[in-house]
């Protein structure tokens, strides 16, 4: 069933009324700050009811649109029974095949993180104590957004969630197994994303796993979120930009549901260290 409506909840292609089990705005990471910019030159123009997105929204109005509606995003995107069945069968594989600690970068609701620390998922993966006996993982929520993290908090109590950003985590150098970015880089556009993944890369171990989940599209476009402006990636481009931070990217999936932006994922491991 689809999560209720929370009161006063937005109408249209821009809210979350209606999205349900084809809902894929999972968190928000921040992009770097500084003032708002156009879309690079020759970018297409978006014809359907997202059009006119304009400048990229820096991390500061990024952060306070979210932290704005989060009551609002928690009450309807904030569980599983929010997330697309095929969406939860590959988190699921994926994080089958971790060995080591497992950051949630940006948790929002922290659903996502619960689900990765309760289910029975450690097969060949590194189970945190206060999970042992149910076979969760070892997992961190990360959330820029404080109302997340204290939301996230008093909904999954035992569930460990911290307050960061995808370009400063509190992980060493090489001390996690996978890193789960779902939805959470869609506001970091073309000139900003090298920035968190080069954060990424540096924290996962060696054969450690990215996922990624993300809005695709045909360029890189800007694009009016429901919440703030975020961007749309060709599948291609953006594996060659994992490709280029160290990652070697493993598989690719797409989708496109009735209703909804097409959906793109990408897993990616950590190279060997020279």
């Amino acid at each position: 069933m689809n999560p209720p409506t929370p009161p006063h909840a937005p109408e249209g292609p821009r809210g979350f009324v209606g999205c349900g089990r084809r809902a894929m705005m999972v968190g928000v990471q921040l992009p770097p700050s500084g003032p708002p910019r156009e879309p690079d030159a020759g970018t297409d123009a978006d014809t359907g009811p997202d059009a006119g997105a304009g400048a990229v929204a820096g991390a500061d109005v990024v952060r306070a649109a979210y932290a704005e509606r989060a009551g609002e995003y928690a009450a309807v995107l904030g569980s599983m029974s929010a997330v697309h069945p095929d969406d939860i069968d590959l988190v699921t594989r994926w994080a089958r095949g971790l060995d080591g600690p497992v950051l949630d970068l940006g948790c929002g609701p922290g659903h996502w993180t619960a689900y990765l620390a309760g289910h029975g998922l450690a097969q060949g993966g590194h189970a945190a104590p206060e999970h042992a006996g149910s076979g969760g993982l070892d997992v961190t929520g990360v959330d820029p957004v404080p109302a997340f993290v204290e939301h996230a908090r008093r909904t999954h109590p035992g569930v460990r969630y911290e307050v960061g950003t995808a370009e400063h985590l509190s992980a060493d150098d090489g001390s996690v197994g996978g890193v789960l970015a779902w939805y959470s880089l869609i506001h970091h556009g073309p000139d900003a994303i090298e920035e968190p993944l080069r954060e990424i890369t540096r924290v996962l171990r060696p054969g450690g796993r990215l996922l990624v989940g993300f809005f695709e599209a045909p360029t890189p476009e800007p694009f009016d979120h429901a919440v703030v402006t975020a961007w749309r990636w060709p599948v291609a481009e953006l594996a060659a930009r994992l490709e280029a931070a160290d990652l070697t990217v493993l598989e690719t999936t797409t989708r496109t549901d009735p209703g909804s932006r097409p959906h793109a994922a990408v897993v990616a491991e950590r190279r060997p260290r020279d």
